[in-house]
């Protein structure tokens, strides 16, 4: 039986990192501002929206797949509108439109919140509209929107400055622009009116923020600023260039009692062949300074890190000081992923000399290292007693609840004896009793901390 598709209905999906899933937040706020509603149920929605990305050839295949099924939804319903959005709109326009003709609106990093009111434009026109100007991309909450009622991401910093060879954001999102502190204070304030207990602060280089703005605005005296808004519990930032993890940073986090002892601090590589050619600005013995003077200042600090294999010129040896540093540093976490060569980077058209079959076995191998480091640092943990935010229930086991601790290690615990929806949304003590490579496991020792 057919499903009549309804013009209102708007169907979501989001691919990438922590921004992006900011942006279609900010999205779903001026959908809802415009009369729309959003749904799970594509085969109902008037407006189908891809919000992409493009640090890897992966995501955008899955989006060119997507969109290549929604020919026939097209051609079934000439009112349905759809939309590709970010990071892949901004590297791609040409290609999506050569290739999707079907496609109605592209819209780059930043005009995507254009996108509800052009939505009816596109139905009347049945032409393609599209926008990719990067100048305004100080964009604010609108509206009362939240994915999630006790945690939120704040973008502070959009685009970037790096040169780091294998890198599309500088391409797809611009250059570095710090949002004024002012901007984020009341957006922070709005949240905290909302219920939301956490903040999570957003950049591709998180630690540079304020540079473009005045060279004594930093990320530390932002930190300052926030800490003294009530109600606000935990802050977090994410993600860091260790060029700009600073005394000033450490001390912030150190001696700020809501600024969370968590660092994600990519390193990318062990070898300092392998950094000079990404442009990472900085070498091993750096980083290990970095990690050793974050343990001298912030003790409880969790340094969780990225790791890149295969790049263009990485041999058996430099994959193997990356393996070294993980066991070295004892990261809490790494994310590791294959290189992907993405038109617009420095590295496009470098010749690779690893391939796919090695950089999937060098990936199995960082993840299984990382996996017993992890472990390792999870068993040192247990017994402690450790302050968590719940988010929700645990998605593996319904009949548990999860949270997170200062340091982003997640906690699964039985809530027996509490009324579980009560605990949604508070910091509570839980003692850490077991753990795997991923979760601990807790015991509830005490009912919601006074907030």
């Amino acid at each position: 039986m057919r499903v009549e598709r309804v013009p209102h209905l708007v169907y979501l999906e989001t691919f990438g990192c922590q921004m992006n899933q900011l942006d279609s937040e900010l999205l779903v706020e001026r959908f809802l501002q415009h009369g729309y509603e959003m749904t799970e149920e594509i085969d109902r929605a008037g407006v189908i929206v891809y919000n992409t990305c493009s640090v890897r050839a992966h995501a955008e295949d899955k989006v060119y797949s997507n969109l290549g099924r929604l020919k026939f939804a097209k051609r079934a319903c000439e009112e349905l509108v759809i939309a590709v959005v970010g990071c892949m709109a901004q590297l791609q326009k040409e290609q999506i439109h050569r290739r999707m003709p079907h496609v109605d609106i592209i819209l780059g990093t930043g005009e995507f919140t254009r996108l509800p009111e052009l939505v009816e434009q596109a139905r009347r026109t049945q032409s393609l509209i599209s926008g990719f100007d990067l100048k305004d991309v100080r964009i604010s909450r609108g509206g009362g929107y939240l994915r999630n009622r006790h945690s939120a991401y704040v973008s502070i910093i959009r685009g970037c400055d790096m040169p780091c060879t294998y890198c599309v954001v500088p391409t797809t999102r611009g250059k570095q622009v710090s949002r004024y502190p002012r901007e984020i204070l009341a957006e922070v304030e709005f949240l905290r009116d909302q219920g939301v207990k956490e903040i999570t602060l957003l950049g591709q280089t998180v630690d540079a923020y304020g540079r473009d703005i005045d060279k004594r605005l930093t990320l530390a005296k932002l930190l300052e600023l926030l800490d003294r808004v009530e109600g606000i519990e935990r802050i977090r930032f994410v993600t860091s260039h260790p060029s700009f993890i600073t005394v000033d940073l450490m001390d912030a986090v150190a001696g700020l009692s809501k600024v969370c002892e968590y660092i994600h601090m990519p390193a990318q590589s062990g070898s300092d062949r392998i950094l000079r050619r990404m442009r990472r600005g900085y070498n091993r013995r750096i980083y290990l300074e970095k990690v050793e003077m974050l343990r001298e200042r912030i003790p409880e600090v969790a340094i969780a890190s990225d790791f890149i294999v295969g790049y263009p010129g990485e041999g058996e040896e430099d994959f193997q000081l990356s393996v070294d540093l993980i066991e070295e540093v004892g990261f809490q976490n790494s994310f590791i992923f294959k290189y992907s060569p993405r038109p617009g980077t420095k590295a496009w058209g470098v010749e690779e000399n690893v391939s796919l079959e090695e950089k999937k076995r060098r990936n199995q191998i960082l993840l299984e290292v990382q996996g017993r480091v992890s472990l390792r640092w999870k068993q040192a943990q247990l017994g402690r007693v450790v302050e968590i935010l719940v988010e929700g229930y645990s998605k593996s086991n319904p009949s548990r609840l999860s949270g997170r601790t200062r340091g982003n290690d997640i906690v699964v615990f039985d809530f027996e004896g509490f009324c579980a929806d009560s605990l949604i949304g508070k910091l509570v003590s839980v003692e850490l009793k077991s753990a795997n490579s991923y979760t601990f496991i807790g015991e509830l020792i005490h009912q919601p901390l006074e907030i």
